[in-house]
């Protein structure tokens, strides 16, 4: 497995691999995806993949057929604005999103998730990764929902955020 992130430099090979994307992400992302979250992903242009706290990686495997997508996480506003991983059915358990997840935190040096308490299996992969619970609020849904984040923000002396 691979992970690498993707840094579009042209408008035409973006546009493919947008659809791409989000054709993944409408097939894989098992109804958990908010459509804020989706719109958010629809709205990406390669200048904001370039912006501060913003980075896409992707996972991917090589089969006997090819090199295939595994999985993909999409942060934007270190995430905060937006934040999704998406990993094929195929590949779950392997712990391929929290390898994302730990990509996304080397690449950006903060990260916050926002996860649904009714969501276990995206918990744990938070948790894995090395996110930690720092508050409950509502979700886009209503839902209970964790926001959890790195520990390397208050590792260096920054307040840690008020829980509930």
């Amino acid at each position: 497995m691979e992970i690498t992130l993707v840094v579009p430099d042209q408008v035409n090979s973006w546009s493919r691999m947008h659809s791409s994307i989000l054709g993944f992400i409408r097939k894989y992302g098992g109804q958990r995806i908010t459509r804020d979250a989706y719109r958010q992903i629809q709205k990406l242009t390669p200048v904001t993949l370039r912006q501060p706290g913003c980075a896409l990686f992707i996972a991917t495997v090589h089969t006997e057929d090819g090199t295939r997508l595994a999985g993909l996480s999409l942060v934007a506003g270190y995430g905060d604005q937006a934040g999704i991983v998406v990993v094929h059915p195929l590949y779950r358990g392997r712990h391929i999103g929290t390898k994302l997840l730990q990509a996304q935190q080397l690449q950006m040096g903060r990260l916050s998730c926002r996860v649904a308490l009714d969501n276990p299996s995206s918990l744990k992969m938070c948790f894995n990764a090395g996110l930690s619970a720092r508050r409950m609020v509502l979700g886009p849904t209503g839902k209970p929902t964790l926001v959890l984040e790195d520990d390397l923000r208050y590792a260096h002396g920054a307040a840690p955020a008020p829980t509930t």
